[in-house]
């Protein structure tokens, strides 16, 4: 965007500062400056800057935005273009037939006038911002583009055949451009401007030769727009058409600045082209109404991101000063961005516009920022899952990843909990429709791959997203899955625990499993226990299933994680003593809880002669199960530990 040194000194009175403390300033407040030229303009030395605009700054490609951040920072009243209200009769020949993508519309009928050449100095200033001089009615329009940063469109009247339309591209192939350019056309994709008989121009974008100006023009259509950014963008992207107009609406403009655009225009076509019997009608569309957000505001916040304390006063000047309208509500303030300002909607943004404006500058570099530390909001579970995978590959095994997607039917083979299928809609693949509830599919998958062309696979894991829903509810954890095909459970089971010793968990329990997958040896079955919540399986594959002995672990890291918050970590112990294990057969109903026998036996020993008890095999019989079981006491001295252990088993 490119900026005359005496356009500021018209539009900021009283502006001592020089064209290169302006451009500094400028550029520290986040427009860089790419030219600067000393130039002459109306016979007078002058100053021509041009620089950068952020794209959510598009308010900031016209002259009076860039001059209202210079009076800002120089404390300064902005001068505005004097306008004249503009009494007109409502039209009944323009229409807005497909408005979805066109946000508000303000359109005049303007008769009676005449049009000519430009004067020089009009000529002169377009062409230093590169556009060349048509006549006075386009030039004006470009003008005003210029300064207030909303494009304008004007059409012949006597050229348009029926009603003025806009619409969305139903039928037209093509269109030829002002320039005389055929550009082809995608249908039901662009919003273009019509009449009953064709198209007239590519809206937002560029207009059409068909309703052009010419010189002996004496009745037009002056119209201005704001449409949906991200459809002109995609228009002039797909049909490379790069114009002043498009690059404007292509980002984001407030509907409610286009009001102050118009009556400037108007004013001046009046003033250079307009006689006693010109005769004005208007049509306006405006279906939903920007309005601009409330924004509350604690000014003492700035100082923890800036770094450096900015009083509260400061803060409300430099709002005040760039337009903000600020209300004290105690110690908050209550915050309504400009017209213009639809960028700013957070009191994030509210600091930033404080931060620049007061002077990036002045943050010191030898000094430590005040602020306060950003609270770390990065979900448990990742940083779990980073450890896990740090674990398991030092333990050997090979991470893989597989899709989330399986086949219809496929989640009998893994589901262990009390989850129902998620099914997708519109699903990429129809032969994959649904979402995995356990990690064992892909896990297998992938290993028979491996076996049919003849790879070593080793142990894999996965760790990825799994799926369910549970009483009208929809679930999504972390899950951790781990294929073994070359060891036995013990050492499946002793991954598991090398594992969450890792993480500093101790009591880890097995109990008969409560759901057993499909592909599960019933057998051979067991849910994973952290005290008293059930996280994971753990498991043999039956022997239809895999040709080689196969064994399989799931963990929901999703759970661990949130134990992990609540978990008591167990102190280190100095053994003082040696340890003594001795093992114990116990039969127990099949009815029975193993996990609640094991904390009553826990509890009758005592933890200060207890290390370790454990289940480490199990012999389903009809009616019971015979547990083999291995006590570890410390503290004692064998004798002691002996007759402790035959009281507590009853030997």
């Amino acid at each position: 965007m490119k900026i005359l040194y005496s356009d500021l000194k018209k539009l900021v009175p009283g502006l001592r500062a020089r064209p290169k403390e302006i451009s500094q300033f400028l550029t520290m407040a986040g427009f860089m400056l790419d030219g600067f030229s000393k130039i002459k303009y109306l016979g007078r030395p002058d100053t021509l800057m041009s620089f950068e605009v952020r794209h959510n700054r598009g308010d900031c490609l016209s002259v009076i935005s860039l001059a209202r951040e210079v009076a800002a920072k120089w404390g300064l009243k902005l001068r505005y273009p004097t306008v004249k209200k503009i009494n007109a009769e409502k039209s009944n020949s323009i229409r807005v037939a497909d408005g979805r993508f066109v946000k508000r519309v303000m359109a005049y009928e303007i008769s009676g006038i005449r049009n000519g050449k430009s004067p020089r100095w009009l000529i002169d200033y377009l062409a230093l911002h590169g556009i060349n001089g048509k006549n006075i009615l386009v030039d004006l329009s470009n003008y005003v583009m210029l300064l207030t940063g909303y494009p304008s469109h004007l059409l012949d009247r006597e050229k348009i055949q029926g009603k003025l339309y806009w619409d969305m591209n139903a039928k037209f192939s093509n269109i030829k451009t002002l320039d005389g350019t055929s550009i082809r056309l995608n249908k039901d994709k662009e919003i273009i401007l019509r009449d009953d008989k064709g198209i007239l121009a590519l809206a937002g974008i560029v207009g059409g030769k068909r309703a052009e100006l010419s010189l002996k023009t004496t009745s037009i259509i002056a119209e201005a727009a704001v449409y949906d950014s991200g459809v002109v963008r995609q228009n002039a992207a797909g049909l490379k058409v790069i114009t002043e107009a498009g690059t404007r609406l292509s980002k984001y403009l407030d509907p409610n600045g286009l009001p102050s655009a118009m009556e400037f225009l108007l004013t001046l076509i009046i003033r250079y082209c307009g006689n006693s019997r010109t005769d004005i009608k208007e049509f306006r569309f405006y279906p939903q109404k920007h309005v601009a957000p409330k924004i509350k505001f604690n000014p003492a916040t700035v100082k923890d991101y800036a770094g450096i304390k900015i009083s509260p006063g400061v803060s409300r000047k430099i709002l005040l000063d760039l337009g903000f309208q600020v209300k004290k509500a105690g110690k908050i303030f209550l915050v309504t961005p400009p017209i213009g300002r639809i960028d700013v909607s957070i009191p994030e943004d509210l600091i930033e516009e404080i931060t620049r404006l007061y002077g990036f500058e002045k943050i010191p570099v030898n000094e430590i920022p005040e602020q306060v530390v950003t609270k770390n909001i990065t979900p448990k579970v990742i940083d779990l899952a980073e450890k896990t995978r740090d674990v398991l590959s030092i333990l050997g095994l090979d991470e893989i990843l597989t899709s989330p997607l399986i086949r219809q039917g496929g989640n009998t083979a893994s589901n262990y909990r009390d989850w129902q299928t998620v099914s997708t809609q519109n699903a990429v693949n129809k032969e994959f429709p649904d979402l995995r509830q356990g990690t064992a599919w892909g896990l297998l998958a992938q290993l028979d791959e491996y076996e049919k062309k003849n790879i070593a696979a080793g142990n894999l894991f996965e760790i990825g997203k799994v799926f369910g829903r549970r009483k009208g509810e929809y679930w999504e954890n972390e899950a951790l899955g781990i294929l073994c095909s070359d060891a036995k459970v013990r050492k499946t089971r002793n991954i598991i625990e090398n594992l969450l010793g890792f993480l500093g968990i101790k009591d880890v329990d097995y109990q008969n499993a409560s759901k057993k997958p499909s592909t599960a040896n019933p057998y051979a079955c067991w849910d994973i226990f952290i005290g008293e919540k059930k996280v994971g399986i753990i498991y043999k594959l039956k022997a239809e299933e895999s040709k080689k002995p196969r064994r399989f672990a799931e963990l929901d890291l999703s759970l661990i994680a949130e134990l992990l918050g609540k978990y008591r970590q167990k102190p280190a112990i100095e053994l003082m003593h040696k340890l003594i294990t001795l093992d114990a057969n116990v039969t127990l109903p099949k009815k029975e809880s193993v996990r609640a026998w094991l904390k009553e036996t826990r509890r009758k020993i005592g933890p200060g002669r207890l290390f370790n008890l454990e289940i480490t095999d199990a012999f389903p019989a009809k009616n019971e199960v015979k547990y083999t079981v291995r006590a570890t006491y410390m503290k004692l001295r064998d004798p002691e530990a002996k007759k402790l252990h035959r009281a507590i088993f009853n030997l």
